[in-house]
């Protein structure tokens, strides 16, 4: 299965987008593409679909600071992202990449992640001075202090705990009724990827983990987090919902594969990891 968000078509030039006159020429090229959000969703064009211009075409529009962003090149196309100032509200950003193809999809939370890091930026956190875009706006520097600044990424444990023929999966009382899935949480400093999905388990459902296995990991644009995927091996219990969840529960393989055909109200199987993970242990996966 092809996640949501990944597999990106870009190449993110890492060493060409630190030349301002290489950006010029990618802004200049006449195949250039710059995509359109407001507060993290995208503007609908005409079509109903995202608003996708030439970056020519947004000067009209009012744009945020820095103006459009650097997001990489595919298949010789340059691509640009931009936030206006005022204008038009987004379309809910998960109703749109569920129903985009995937590499435009991609595109988009590449975007989303961007554009909101640099949201959060226009200040050095240093010295409190305006930062300064570099490389497209991938990079900020502060012209105070020197200080530079690049966009974040949050790892995060996403995990299926198991044990024998069943799984613990949770909700929280936010979820719609019937709404069960995986556990998962932030990694924090001095943690190991095994570490963090023991801590978050027994944090949630008081359970041991005993061992984890990687799956697959996605970018979580939401706003900006990698979603490292495990199946773990959990010690026989009963789980108790702690921390944010409101329920936890054990699944037998029929029960989970019922649950399972039931997201789709929610959400395709691609769209998150998490299915994913349900998915790998209903094959058989350990």
């Amino acid at each position: 299965m092809r996640l949501t968000f990944t597999h990106s078509p870009l190449d993110h030039s890492g060493l060409d987008r630190a030349r301002p006159d290489w950006i010029a020429a990618r802004l200049a090229d006449p195949a250039a593409r710059c995509v359109i959000l407001n507060n993290g969703d995208p503007v609908a064009g005409a079509d109903g679909g995202p608003l996708i211009l030439h970056p020519a075409e947004t000067d009209g529009l009012g744009l945020a600071w820095p103006g459009p962003v650097f997001l990489g090149v595919a298949d010789g196309v340059p691509w640009f992202a931009a936030a206006p100032q005022d204008g038009q509200k987004g379309v809910d950003f998960r109703r749109v990449t569920m129903a985009c193809e995937p590499a435009l999809a991609a595109i988009l939370g590449r975007a989303r992640a961007v554009l909101m890091w640099l949201g959060r930026r226009r200040f050095c956190s240093n010295c409190g001075a305006r930062n300064e875009p570099r490389d497209g706006g991938l990079r900020l520097q502060c012209p105070s202090c020197g200080m530079e600044h690049y966009p974040r990424t949050d790892a995060s444990v996403i995990m299926l705990p198991v044990c024998g023929e069943r799984a613990v999966l949770g909700r929280q009382a936010a979820w719609p009724p019937g709404m069960y899935a995986t556990l998962a949480g932030f990694m924090e400093p001095g943690e190991t990827i095994e570490e963090a999905c023991a801590r978050e388990v027994r944090e949630e459902t008081g359970l041991d983990v005993l061992s984890a296995r990687y799956i697959a990991s996605q970018p979580w644009p939401f706003p900006s987090s990698l979603m490292i995927g495990l199946i773990a091996e959990v010690a026989p219990g009963e789980p108790l919902a702690r921390d944010d969840l409101e329920d936890a529960r054990w699944f037998t393989r029929d029960a989970a594969q019922a649950l399972y055909e039931t997201m789709a109200r929610w959400a395709p199987p691609h769209y998150s990891v998490s299915r994913l993970l349900l998915q790998a242990w209903l094959d058989g996966a350990p």
